[in-house]
């Protein structure tokens, strides 16, 4: 018995999933490629993701390699592990190698053991928690990799257009130029012969945002000090309902990335304490940008320094030929410039 998948990228465009799960049981979304940056987390990965979770598709990740050692590998792999975790449902993480990732080594003068490259990055998955897959071909089975070396690991085998795989694979690419309702354009066409893969039990991150709730947020920049004396809780979705992960003490300035609404509460995406969640913004006071000393405000002499919000400024520094002091300040407290400079840091 084989299940019918697709594999998807930002090639794809913008996917209708809801229709595309009448036709799919599965589908192969790129999550990223090379070095963790923003700008090489595919732009369609969030939105895909999103679809797929909300349409109870199940899904694996792929990422394409540009890696030039063991070194690269093993950061490459991370980069695919971050992405990873802030999804519910991922069934496994592949890589991809391709001859675009030869010439990126050749352009940057390196000659990778890819072999020992592609075993770095899956071995880095598998400690991860996730399975590891690996996306070839026949003459890089034959030609370049040792691949007996790679066996023991899922393989998801590119042969577009043959009759049957000539080897056992796991998943079979059987069609670049398939055709499915929701996607514009053609598609890459995956069989899948191994039952547990997408039937087995995922790799869950409940201890993670909600990825659609990530993806249908707006982008935010700004900072909130908590005012309920009992704290705000940390949870995995913007609502009530979801997991609580951890909570933010009262008097506490986070920083929120993300907002949305729900539950007649407005949601904001922070991180505390090394856990990312969303909290009820409710319970909050926005204070605005946070200012480093280097942003800091001069007031020359002659100005009143007036405290109106002591959260507002961390402290006061007065300026004076005998070096800077340090002065905590109070609600409507007020300092006068005299003979120094008045510095106030946020």
């Amino acid at each position: 018995m084989s299940y019918k998948g697709i594999d998807v990228s930002y090639a794809n465009g913008s996917i209708d999933w809801n229709k595309v799960k009448e036709s799919i049981d599965f589908a192969i979304i790129r999550s990223s490629f090379g070095s963790d940056l923003p700008s090489q987390i595919d732009s369609f990965f969030y939105q895909n993701v999103a679809g797929c979770e909300k349409n109870g598709i199940p899904y694996g990740l792929y990422h394409f390699a540009y890696f030039v050692d063991e070194k690269t590998a093993k950061d490459e792999a991370d980069f695919a592990i971050r992405l990873a975790k802030e999804c519910q449902n991922v069934r496994f993480i592949a890589l991809d190698i391709e001859e675009d990732s030869v010439r990126y080594a050749q352009r940057v003068g390196k000659a990778p053991n890819w072999t020992s490259c592609a075993v770095t990055f899956l071995e880095r998955i598998k400690a991860a928690g996730y399975l590891p897959v690996l996306y070839t071909n026949q003459s890089w089975m034959t030609s370049v990799f040792n691949y007996e070396k790679l066996r023991s690991y899922k393989l998801w085998y590119a042969a577009p257009g043959a009759s049957a795989p000539k080897y056992s694979p796991s998943i079979w690419q059987c069609d670049w130029e398939g055709s499915v309702p929701g996607i514009h354009g053609d598609v890459d066409m995956d069989l899948c012969y191994d039952e547990t893969i997408f039937s087995g039990k995922s790799k869950s991150s409940r201890n993670q945002p909600e990825i659609s709730q990530i993806y249908s947020s707006k982008a935010v920049d700004k900072h909130v000090i908590v005012t309920s004396t009992n704290g705000v809780n940390i949870r995995s979705g913007a609502g009530t309902s979801y997991n609580i992960l951890g909570a933010i003490p009262y008097n506490i300035t986070v920083k929120v990335t993300r907002q949305t609404s729900g539950g007649g509460y407005t949601w904001g995406l922070t991180t505390y304490n090394g856990v990312k969640g969303w909290i009820a913004c409710d319970f909050t006071k926005e204070i605005g940008s946070v200012k480093t000393e280097k942003e800091e405000s001069t007031f020359k002499k002659g100005t009143v320094v007036q405290v109106k919000n002591a959260v507002d400024l961390n402290f006061v520094v007065i300026a004076s030929e005998n070096g800077k002091v340090k002065l905590a300040p109070m609600d409507g407290q007020t300092i006068t410039v005299d003979n120094n400079s008045v510095v106030a840091c946020r």
